[in-house]
């Protein structure tokens, strides 16, 4: 996509403008591809009356323009500069592709991962939830249904996370390796035979560096809340690698004080009865199994190489189990997908007693297999919406809350990704991560730690290497000079 800027302010950078083009033309990419037939002209700059913003996009639909002045704008909560040039910014990129597209994104033009943390953010320093809604709806043009999404998360999240100390803190781990790999998948995850033969020495530097984490976890008067092993599949290793690996947490990682021990099973053709037993006698208390669909015509056109059966049956097995919670996560927005096979993916979730449902809408990153596909994104994403929307009436009428959700780049319809929870079936870690509230410590190929300052004010992030085979070339250690250095600094 070409795009034209004309800033005269010292507000926005690039990115944010580029970010904006995103909420309408989904799938394109910077920087510019010559061949794309569609434009952006942004100009900012300083009135008599304040700032002014105009926006003119051209596609093969058309060309139309608009502008948003600062005086036409009532901000319901003090704001600054930066955020008023945002919102005029913004206001003028929508009314310009509402006149292109006749409509305007659920989202309005908030760009960004955490939309949540805007609302919880303004509730936890006590304005009302009239301001707040104001705020959303006319200031950011989100819509309705969106707005109560992010402030009913944000009270969700407000309470789980009410009763934890700033001496609270997460645990990840990394296994990122899968039996094949989904043609949407974007993680790092790895799924050959060469690499698999790496798994013996992965695993062996892993238990170093979670040796390393408990010990500098201690050293910092840390107290582990939450430990979420991830990946990839972590279900894919064998039996003798899961007792290793998990026998290796329970001896390093202080699990005193514990509220929660995840394990991402993700692909049911991974979990066998002796798999469960192990993961069960280690303290997982939360696992999930995950269909992402229940029609097989669609997993098959996702590359995804399990089938249907293979999940319900893994389902009943798992929950023959005491885990406390169980987790599934369905996608909207899949290829060949349709809305009475999202609707019945989302009812035989429920009809198995899953105490958890996380709704991803479809991304497509660059790494994704499905990238280049035709068809996928549309300017609207209306099918992708209607699901979405269905499952929040559906999961609300079924007494499961919104306690988590983020956002991601070229997401089809412009959507979100949300966790569902019966009442104490919440994942803690996800929240902590995703709104930056605890310090979370990471371990393994492309684990990033994360250190919040007790204020809350100051994040650092410390990346392991992104790929097994640099994680095992690079004894660079856990970064515990820089963890402590930061803590040392209050």
């Amino acid at each position: 996509m070409k795009i034209y800027i004309e800033n005269h302010t010292d507000y926005l950078n690039d990115y944010y403008f580029k970010s904006l083009c995103l909420l309408y033309f989904h799938s394109e990419k910077f920087p510019v591809e010559d061949s794309s037939p569609n434009t952006a002209r942004f100009i900012l700059k300083k009135e008599d009356k304040g700032l002014t913003a105009f926006c003119e996009i051209s596609s093969p639909y058309g060309k139309a323009s608009a502008e948003c002045k600062e005086e036409d704008i009532v901000f319901t909560i003090p704001t600054p500069g930066e955020e008023i040039a945002k919102s005029i910014t913004g206001k003028a990129l929508l009314a310009a592709g509402y006149k292109l597209f006749g409509f305007i994104p659920p989202w309005g033009h908030i760009t960004g991962l955490r939309p949540v943390k805007r609302a919880r953010f303004y509730l936890e320093r006590g304005f009302s939830e009239k301001k707040v809604r104001r705020l959303f709806e006319n200031d950011h043009n989100v819509s309705r249904e969106k707005t109560d999404l992010s402030i009913d998360t944000a009270y969700n999240e407000i309470k789980l996370l009410s009763d934890l100390e700033n001496n609270n803190c997460g645990v990840y781990v990394s296994i990122p390796f899968c039996p094949t790999r989904c043609d949407y998948c974007s993680f790092v995850s790895y799924s050959n035979q060469k690499l698999f033969k790496l798994i013996p020495d992965y695993l062996a530097r892993l238990l170093k560096d979670i040796k390393k984490t408990g010990e500098i976890i201690r050293e910092t008067g840390f107290v582990p809340s939450a430990i979420y092993i991830g990946g990839g599949t972590p279900s894919f290793l064998s039996e003798e690698q899961l007792e290793f690996l998990l026998s290796g947490i329970n001896k390093h990682i202080p699990m005193e004080n514990l509220r929660e021990f995840s394990f991402e099973a993700g692909r049911p053709d991974t979990l066998t009865k002796e798999k469960l037993n192990i993961i069960n006698k280690y303290g997982v208390n939360r696992i999930s199994v995950n269909p992402q669909t229940t029609n097989q015509t669609v997993l098959d056109a996702i590359g995804r190489k399990h089938t249907v059966e293979d999940f319900f049956q893994a389902a009943k097995l798992v929950k023959k189990y005491d885990f406390k919670t169980v987790n599934a996560d369905i996608i909207a927005g899949l290829p060949k997908d349709t809305f009475e096979s999202f609707s019945k993916t989302l009812d035989d979730v429920l009809s198995l007693g899953f105490e958890n449902v996380t709704v991803h809408t479809l991304s497509i990153k660059n790494a994704a297999e499905m990238k280049n596909e035709e068809g996928i994104f549309d300017p609207a994403g209306s099918l992708a919406r209607e699901c979405v929307s269905y499952v929040g009436k559906t999961l609300k009428a079924k007494n499961y809350r919104p306690y988590y959700l983020y956002r991601q780049k070229r997401t089809v319809g412009n959507g979100e990704n949300t966790g569902y929870s019966l009442e104490g079936h919440e994942c803690l870690y996800n929240v902590m991560m995703m709104e930056e509230t605890s310090s979370v410590f990471a371990c393994g190929a492309g684990a990033i730690t994360k250190l919040v300052s007790s204020d809350g004010e100051h994040i650092e992030r410390i990346a392991f290497p992104k790929f097994p085979f640099e994680y095992l070339e690079k004894e660079e250690g856990i970064g515990e000079e820089r963890i402590k250095s930061f803590f040392a600094k209050g």
